[in-house]
Parts: C-alpha cells; sequence; structure tokens
C-alpha cells in the first residue's frame, strides 16, 4: 500500500525522498500551489521574492552533504550577503565564517528537487483524516481521496492537532505534544523601494526591538528581483498582537520601522505582506525530531519538533522515513 505526507515543506519532502529511495510508493499532498511551505518564494515581473525563510545553514554532516547535492545540481548557491547586528541604534557588521545557503531561482528549488520522483497533488488541501485500525483515509472538500497504509503529517503543529482531534484525545504522547504551542506567528511585508537605501548590509538580524527581528535586501540573491526590494520580519510578539491588523496597517508599520532603522526616508512603490500564522519556534518547547506511533501507522515531522530552522526540519523529515522503514 502507498504511504501519504500531507505538507510538501522541506520536512515532508525530505521523508517522501527517503521512502521513494528506499522503494516504498509515496504520495504527498499539499494545499500550495507548489511544494515549499516556508521555504516558497513569490514570483513577481522582475525576479522572485522570499517572504518565509530567508537561507539556511548546515551544522550536520548529514545535511551538509545534501547541500552539497544541491550544490551540485544548481538549485541553491551560497549566500555571500553582508551581515549586520542592530541594536539600540548602532549597526554592527558581523563577518564570520557561518556558511549560509539559498535556494535558487528561488528558495523552494532544493524543495521541488527532492520530489522530482514522487507524485505530488498540490492544490489539494486535506480537511478530514480517519483511521480505521489498518487504514487511513483522507478527504479534501470534494470527498475521499484515497486509503493509505501510513500517514505522516508534515505540516505546522496547530494543523496537524486538528487533522487528528480523534487520536489525540485518547494518546498520551499526542495529547502532551499538542498541549504546548510549538509555532508562534510573524508577518512578512516586502517593500519595493522608489531608490536604493545607501546601507551597507543586506541582512541585519534587530536585537532587543519591540517590532522587528530582521531585514534584508532581496536583490543580492540570484533570480530575485534586481530593483530594491526589502524584506522585514516582525516578531512574534508583535504579530501576536497585531495578528488580525488589515494588511495596509501592517504595511504602515513596516515602512516605518524600515526608516526607523535605517535612518533614511523610504518611497515605497509596492508593497505585499504575508501573515505566517505558525512560522518561529517558541523557545521553551522541547525536542522531538520526529514522533513515530506504529500502532496507528502514524508519523509526524517537521521543524516544530525539532527546534526550528530548515535542517532541522530536513532531518525530523529523514527521522520520520526512517522511523517508518524500521
Amino acid at each position: 500500500m502507498t504511504i501519504a505526507i500531507v505538507g510538501a515543506g522541506i520536512a515532508g519532502a525530505a521523508c517522501a525522498a527517503q521512502l521513494q529511495q528506499s522503494g516504498r510508493n509515496v504520495v504527498v499532498f499539499d494545499k500550495g500551489r507548489v511544494a515549499g511551505g516556508r521555504m516558497s518564494s513569490k514570483r513577481a515581473a522582475a525576479g522572485y521574492l522570499d517572504l518565509g525563510a530567508q537561507y539556511f545553514t548546515a551544522r550536520t554532516k548529514a545535511f551538509a552533504l545534501q547541500c552539497q547535492q544541491w550544490l551540485d545540481a544548481g538549485v541553491v548557491e551560497r549566500w555571500t550577503g553582508r551581515i549586520a547586528t542592530y541594536q539600540q541604534g548602532q549597526f554592527t557588521a558581523t563577518p564570520d565564517d557561518t556558511v549560509r545557503f539559498v535556494g535558487i531561482p528561488s528558495m523552494q528549488a532544493p524543495v521541488g528537487q527532492m520530489l522530482d520522483e514522487v507524485t505530488l497533488h498540490s492544490r489539494c488541501l486535506i480537511e478530514r483524516v480517519q483511521f480505521n485500525g489498518t487504514l487511513w483515509q483522507l478527504f479534501d472538500a470534494i470527498g475521499c481521496v484515497g486509503e493509505f497504509s501510513q500517514l505522516v503529517l508534515a505540516v505546522p503543529q496547530q494543523q496537524a492537532a486538528q487533522l487528528l482531534t480523534a487520536q489525540h484525545r485518547i494518546d498520551a504522547d499526542l495529547t502532551s505534544i499538542f498541549g504546548q504551542a510549538a509555532l508562534l506567528p510573524c508577518w512578512a511585508v516586502d517593500l519595493q523601494l522608489a531608490t536604493p537605501l545607501p546601507l551597507d548590509f543586506d541582512g541585519i538580524f534587530v536585537k532587543q526591538d519591540t517590532e522587528v527581528s530582521w531585514l534584508a535586501r532581496q536583490s543580492i540573491k540570484s533570480g530575485r528581483c534586481a530593483i530594491e526590494h526589502w524584506l522585514l520580519h516582525f516578531t512574534p510578539s508583535w504579530s501576536e498582537q497585531h495578528l488580525e491588523a488589515d494588511k495596509s496597517q501592517i504595511v504602515a508599520a513596516a515602512t516605518s520601522a524600515l526608516q526607523r532603522i535605517s535612518g533614511h526616508s523610504c518611497r515605497v512603490v509596492t508593497s505585499q505582506a504575508h501573515r505566517w500564522r505558525y512560522a518561529q519556534q517558541a523557545p521553551d518547547f522541547g525536542l522531538f525530531g520526529a514522533l513515530h506511533r506504529p500502532q496507528l501507522a502514524l508519523t509526524l515531522c517537521g521543524d516544530w519538533l525539532n527546534g526550528g530552522r530548515v535542517e532541522n526540519a530536513w532531518l525530523s523529515g529523514v527521522q520520520a522515513a526512517e522511523a517508518i522503514m524500521l
């Protein structure tokens, strides 16, 4: 029988690729138009814009080998952006030996590459799942999309909890893992400026700020818009406070914050605001790697189970596949 994976972000893609390479039959479902999850980039007329993950690093040997494969395949490149920290009104350059990677021409390129040989049903929102003790049935808005021998949920914690309401009420491990929020929200805003900002940095970590946590110049990455675009990520607490705000209010706040931090006035030509409801890792949530419940033919994976970060999402997906293959 076939293994169903719900979620085509990097965790789901890594799990699917591992299972497919081992000879398992895998089908992936994702509500998005393309694979990528929070590694997705938005296509604009002049190139891509990154609204989610900005780059990724490799701290483990396994993921470093995967990054090298992506480099060889031409779907990632090393990002040499100039990095700084902004704190209490001061910029401090942070030259370091950290190797940072970005997907090319977009952040989702390595995710798509892992799914090249896998059956992917995009624009398919799984609204309900049902386990009969042997098989999982998956349902979209129209009806049942199939029966599967194993189910992998590679979606954010809150979405997994909604799908597994019946299961986590009777499973202590699931009850515990869904009992505390793992992912916090993040408003992301891209601002196209009429003229370039006279800043010597391309990526800025904003410290001890009540509003913003990250700024980045988009054009420094291959495949992105060549004209001046700046991306701002708001802090989880600010995003939570303004979660239901109108996008025009969020854009106005982003414009004001960019001017405040950069010290220069900005004329915004176009803007885009995206609300990531489940984005940044809660600092006090535990590390599980992946959660495998063989008696339920169920596995959970994702960055929320493994400490956030792109690398940890990939590692979680690999761990999930290994648990299924045991």
